[in-house]
């Protein structure tokens, strides 16, 4: 049903070929996972996900993909996709850099920080006390305690942002000289704990104006 294409459709995304001229695409969906499963579910907006699941026919896939890409091409007139080609390249570092118990670096949350802001010109650590639950022995009554928490801050000095996210952050938080995500950093995994907001700007940013 439209699901189902809706889930092959998204399964072309990442088998785009990036260097081919507006309009001309070479893709295959063999041995491919569906976008909810893959890292270009960070770059899609809400609506886009509405539109994938009323797709009807391979052809409306076809130009699902061809359009997902052409709204994020800063200059449609020149042959390639600058963004495209930047995002697939942040993918495969965030595989290499951030895998975490089996998982692929770009489906955590550095991966996708590092997919949509690129590498951050400054990292911090810092502790943190936060609460922690001690049961105890069985029919005692939990204690709180406290226990240290590792964070890993990355930060944007927003001059150095791509220009349309540095002027959503000037306009949403005027005077910001710099944006930090914070991730805590627990034994398996991390996770982002401040700055999802800054993301969000990311993926809406990204999409390029019409008229432009």
């Amino acid at each position: 049903g439209g699901h189902r294409l809706a889930l092959a459709a998204l399964s072309l995304l990442p088998w785009l070929v990036l260097a081919c001229r507006p309009g001309v695409i070479r893709a295959t969906a063999s041995g491919a996972s569906s976008l909810a499963d893959g890292p270009t579910r960070w770059l899609m907006l809400p609506e886009e996900i509405r539109q994938a699941e009323r797709l009807e026919s391979t052809r409306d896939a076809v130009r699902f993909v061809e359009e997902f890409w052409r709204r994020r091409d800063p200059d449609p007139d020149e042959a390639g996709n600058s963004f495209a080609k930047a995002f697939y390249e942040r993918v495969d570092a965030a595989d290499r850099l951030y895998p975490e118990g089996g998982q692929r670096g770009s489906l955590t949350d550095r991966g996708r920080a590092l997919i949509l802001l690129g590498p951050p010109p400054v990292l911090r650590y810092s502790q943190k006390r936060v609460p922690a639950w001690d049961t105890g022995k069985p029919g005692n009554r939990p204690a709180t305690r406290s226990r240290t928490l590792v964070l890993e801050i990355w930060g944007y000095p927003v001059q150095d942002l791509a220009p349309p996210l540095a002027a959503r952050i000037a306009e949403e938080e005027p005077g910001t000289t710099e944006i930090a995500l914070s991730f805590a950093v627990e034994t398996r995994h991390t996770y982002l704990v401040e700055g999802h907001r800054y993301l969000e700007y990311a993926v809406k940013t990204s999409v390029r104006p019409e008229g432009r």
